[in-house]
């Protein structure tokens, strides 16, 4: 049978010509000089799909998974301590009394009682209204079995005794873990239509940067809010803490907190007074323009455009999922587009999920601690 290919010396010889050389040599170079894509990696409330959300032991399992932030919600206390807890009311689908007693059947069943128990529920339980001692008696290590918020997480393994911790008390454990290598993200939950369950801007951005400046971490954190008069008053304090302005599918057209809506007082509540429209109806130019650092929408409501709007703009780009909306925790399709179309970053309560799918593309996968 009649052999295809050249003799071995002559196919060597054509291969192996100057010229040949050369461009094989420039292509290599060219192609290593391309900077590597990375997507970060966000572990979401510690790691919630695994430990109970915004405390030691999830923040411990995330930096075991492996992850480039930790993410975090804080709340303010009515000493002013600065609480990581996602709710500025504690939430009956995971806080349990002194008795080991959820504090309601569930949000869901929270929600149907007369208005006057649900205000009493609120007033009691309002963190703003509790100190740190007394908040101290409340567990936090188990999800409601009645709730429909466990049923998103049926993985994560409880761990009871479990209590809130502080701001401060995370940062000195991420540090000694990580050899101060880690970056944190940080979340301030605030709700501008509630003020009486919500401290100042002012006050809350005051309290969250004396931790940040005095744990030496300014230069490490992202700090984000859906009420962006909180990022306003940290941008005024120090210039380096990086912001990320925090968006949902709810403030774009239609939506129920819509920056687009035709009542200023709704589509001003969240931006402290600023209109989408003053920007050209953009809201990564919005972003933008008031100082952020980071747009950080909600993955289902990101499109190709606005990513491509916000990159040109300078900003960073990062992504969360909304499970109550989503029908699922972690939507591997929609993950996947948000890799393919080149966000900054992932917020998920799965970091070791997504770390699988970004190292099965060749992309950076962070280091565990």
């Amino acid at each position: 049978m009649k052999s295809n290919f050249l003799p071995v010396e002559i196919a060597e010889r054509i291969l192996f010509t100057p010229t040949i050389v050369a461009v094989l040599t420039l292509l290599q170079v060219s192609a290593s000089a391309q900077p590597a894509k990375r997507v970060e990696v966000y572990a979401h409330r510690g790691a919630r799909a695994f430990s109970p959300e915004n405390t030691i032991p999830a923040f411990k399992t995330g930096l075991r998974v492996g992850t480039d932030y930790v993410d975090m919600d804080v709340v303010l206390t009515k000493d002013n301590e600065v609480l990581v807890c996602h709710d500025p009311v504690l939430n009956p689908d995971i806080t349990r009394d002194e008795h080991g007693v959820f504090l309601a059947p569930s949000r869901e069943a929270l929600a149907k009682r007369p208005p006057a128990e649900r205000l009493a529920y609120d007033r009691k339980y309002a963190v703003r209204n509790l100190t740190l001692e007394e908040l101290a008696r409340f567990e936090v290590g188990s999800l409601n079995p009645d709730s429909a918020y466990a049923r998103f997480f049926p993985d994560q393994f409880p761990v009871d005794g479990t209590r809130m911790p502080t701001l401060r008390e995370v940062v000195r454990l991420v540090e000694t873990a990580s050899g101060k290598k880690i970056g944190y993200q940080i979340e301030m939950k605030t709700d501008p239509s509630r003020p009486d369950y919500s401290p100042s801007p002012e006050v809350f951005a005051a309290a969250v940067y004396k931790v940040l400046k005095e744990e030496g971490i300014v230069d490490r954190v992202e700090v984000h809010a859906f009420d962006f008069r909180c990022l306003y008053e940290l941008q005024k304090l120090d210039q380096r803490v990086k912001t990320a302005y925090l968006t949902s599918r709810d403030n774009e057209p239609g939506g129920a907190d819509s920056f687009f809506a035709p009542d200023p007082k709704i589509a001003s509540l969240w931006t402290g007074g600023k209109l989408v429209k003053d920007y050209g109806g953009s809201i990564p130019a919005m972003v933008k323009a008031l100082g952020g650092m980071a747009w950080d929408p909600e993955d289902a409501e990101l499109t190709k455009e606005s990513l491509d709007e916000a990159h040109r703009l300078g900003l960073k780009v990062v992504v969360w999922s909304w499970p109550e909306k989503l029908g699922t925790a972690f939507d591997a399709k929609l993950t996947a587009k948000m890799i393919d179309w080149g966000v900054d970053g992932i917020i998920t309560d799965d970091p070791g999920r997504l770390s699988s799918m970004l190292a099965a593309r060749g992309l950076h996968v962070p280091e565990r601690y």
